[in-house]
């Protein structure tokens, strides 16, 4: 039992890591905004409420190349304490700049999105040191004392777990909804900080990226999460057996 529950811990720390290993790897792939934008049906979304944006005027003459640019300034910005995000712009077809992309309200919000993100990499960053000492220690037991206190199960064993609890947490975000559940996730995470919510006709980054958006990266973010997870705890494997 005490190894079972060894082992199932050291899967979810693993796991964590890789959340970790995932956001950064996607973070320079600009989380591959060009495909999902297509998926998404994005550039109809900004035909649409581009029009209608209360605050700010000429999105819709953007292109589609200019979005990804603008997207990849939030990422870069996010991942960087929010430095940067006042001085992000969205230009005409002829270059010039028509207006900052985002409003005072939503970069009070992203900057409580990067710190966040700061919080979580540090915290993970500690995961990670953990790690790699429990690993070491059972390393040093198996080697010294010949100890079987900590045998890590099969990779194909782990996989196994880990699908069901992926699959399970999936099953259960559709019978809730995604929209209630992301919801409930800003309420809670961002509870007494800035205003989260804004409408397509007040806001362009609402109209760019979309709540379908943010559910096909969560999707890419633990699918290449799990890539890493099967690879690293292959590796535990081989360094245990």
């Amino acid at each position: 039992m005490v190894r079972i529950l060894i082992n199932s811990f050291l899967s979810l720390v693993v796991l964590a890591v890789c959340l970790m290993f995932s956001w950064r790897a996607l973070s320079e792939a600009n989380f591959l905004f060009p495909q999902l934008y297509e998926i998404n049906g994005i550039d109809a979304q900004i035909a649409k409420y581009g029009p209608q944006n209360r605050n700010r005027v000429g999105f819709e003459t953007t292109t589609k190349a200019d979005r990804g640019i603008i997207f990849g300034e939030i990422v870069e910005a996010v991942n960087n304490s929010g430095i940067g995000l006042e001085e992000i712009v969205y230009r005409a077809p002829n270059g010039e700049v028509i207006d900052s992309f985002l409003t005072q309200p939503e970069i009070d919000h992203l900057n409580d999105v990067a710190r966040l993100i700061g919080y979580l990499n540090k915290t993970l960053l500690y995961l990670t040191a953990f790690l790699f000492c429990l690993v070491t220690f059972c390393w040093t037991l198996k080697v010294r004392k010949n100890s079987n206190i900590w045998r890590p199960f099969t990779v194909g064993k782990s996989f196994i777990s880990m699908l069901a609890v992926l699959l399970l947490s999936f099953a259960i975000v559709t019978a809730v909804g995604p929209q209630r559940v992301f919801y409930a996730l800003h309420e809670w995470i961002f509870a007494g900080m800035a205003p989260w919510h804004f409408y397509f006709q007040d806001s362009l980054m609402t109209t760019m990226l979309t709540e379908p958006l943010f559910g096909s990266i969560s999707i890419l973010l633990v699918g290449t999460a799990f890539v890493f997870w099967l690879l690293l705890s292959a590796l535990i494997k081989r360094i245990l057996a």
